[in-house]
C-alpha cells in the first residue's frame, strides 16, 4: 500500500462512526433515524415507541449471526447503520461467544474473563467492517451515578470494561439532555459525561423538537457538516501544497548540479535557502543525500569536508 503524504490526504468522503447516548426517554432513537439511508439494528425492540411518521427500515434479529446477515445484505441498498442500543448488542455477542468459542464459558456455565476479550475483539473487528461500507450510529442508555463531590455522572449501560473500548473507534461520542425544557446534544467530555469531538463538531448543540410534517434530517445535516469542515481542511493546504511542489522541482534542479564533493555544502546551504512548505526541507535534504551516495561521496570526519569513498 502507498505512503499517503498529509498534503494529499483528504478524508471527506470517509465514513462516520457516531456513539449517542443518554438517558431512556431522550430521543435517541428518532434523533439516529435523521441520518442518512438508515437501516436500524433494533437490538432493544425499540422501534415501536418511535413516532410512525420517523420510523425507518428495521432488522429484528434474534441471534448475532442474524445480525451480522442483515447487515451483509444492506450493503449497496443503505448508508448507514444505526445499532439500537450497544449494550444489548453486547448480550447478543456473549451468547453467540458461548456457543461458539468454549473460551467464553465458565465450567457453572457463567461467561468467562476470556470470554470478555472475545468481545472486545469482536466488537472492534464489526466496527472497522461497518464503517467500509457505512456510517455507523451506537445508542447507548445512561444510568445517574454519583461522583464524589462533584455531583452526577452520567455513565454508559454496558458491562465492565467494554464501557470503554467502545469510544475507541469512534469519531464522535454525545451525550443527548434535557435542559429547561430543550434537548441538547453534548461533544465535549465533562464532569459530569463522556464525550468525543471532532472535525470542528464540539460543545453543545441544540436538537430542535420535531413539528408534525417536518422532516427528521439532523444527523443528516450533521455528517453534511463533518464532511464540509474536511473537505475545506483539504482545500486549505492546497497553496502549501503549491509551495511545496515548487520547492521539491528546485531541490532536484539543485542535486542534479552537484558534481563532486566540492559541489555539496553550497546545494545544502541553497536547499536551506529556499521558500519551503509541508515535508519540502525534509525530503530535500533526503534527495541531496540520495545524491551524495549515488556519487561515491562521504564526509571525511579528520578534514571536515566531503570527499570520495575510497
Amino acid at each position: 500500500m502507498p505512503i499517503v503524504k498529509p498534503e494529499n490526504m483528504n478524508f471527506s468522503d470517509k465514513n462516520i462512526i457516531m456513539i449517542v447516548s443518554g438517558l431512556p426517554g431522550t430521543g435517541k432513537t428518532t434523533l439516529a433515524l435523521s441520518a442518512p439511508g438508515v437501516l436500524l439494528i433494533d437490538t432493544d425492540e425499540g422501534l415501536a415507541r418511535v413516532n410512525p411518521a420517523h420510523r425507518k427500515d428495521a432488522s429484528v434479529c434474534k441471534t448475532y449471526e442474524e445480525i451480522l446477515a442483515d447487515i451483509k445484505a444492506a450493503e449497496g441498498q443503505y448508508q448507514t447503520i444505526v445499532i439500537d442500543t450497544c449494550g444489548a448488542l453486547i448480550e447478543y455477542m456473549k451468547d453467540w461467544a458461548m456457543r461458539t468459542d468454549p473460551k467464553a464459558s465458565k465450567n457453572n456455565g457463567g461467561f468467562s474473563l476470556q470470554g470478555y476479550g472475545v468481545i472486545k475483539q469482536e466488537f472492534l473487528r464489526l466496527s472497522a467492517e461497518l464503517r467500509k461500507k457505512f456510517n455507523v450510529i451506537f445508542l447507548f442508555h445512561e444510568n445517574m451515578t454519583k461522583n464524589g463531590d462533584e455531583g452526577t455522572f452520567y455513565e454508559l449501560v454496558v458491562e465492565g470494561s467494554t464501557r470503554t473500548l467502545v469510544y475507541q473507534p469512534a469519531d464522535l461520542a454525545a451525550h443527548l439532555f434535557i435542559m429547561n425544557g430543550k434537548r441538547y446534544l453534548g461533544f465535549t467530555p465533562t464532569e459530569q459525561y463522556s464525550a468525543k469531538s471532532a472535525y470542528g463538531i464540539k460543545g453543545l448543540m441544540e436538537v430542535p423538537e420535531l413539528k408534525d410534517g417536518e422532516p427528521n434530517e439532523f444527523l443528516t445535516k450533521l455528517f453534511a457538516k463533518v464532511r464540509e469542515n474536511l473537505a475545506a481542511e483539504s482545500k486549505s493546504l492546497a497553496p502549501q501544497k503549491e509551495l511545496y511542489n515548487i520547492a521539491l522541482l528546485e531541490a532536484k534542479r539543485i542535486c542534479n548540479e552537484v558534481n563532486g564533493p566540492e559541489d555539496v555544502e553550497e546545494a545544502a546551504k541553497a536547499i536551506k535557502a529556499m521558500t519551503h512548505a509541508l515535508t519540502s526541507e525534509k525530503e530535500s535534504m533526503a534527495m541531496l543525500k540520495a545524491r551524495v551516495s549515488e556519487l561515491g561521496i562521504v564526509w571525511d570526519k579528520a578534514k571536515k569536508a566531503y570527499v570520495y569513498k575510497e
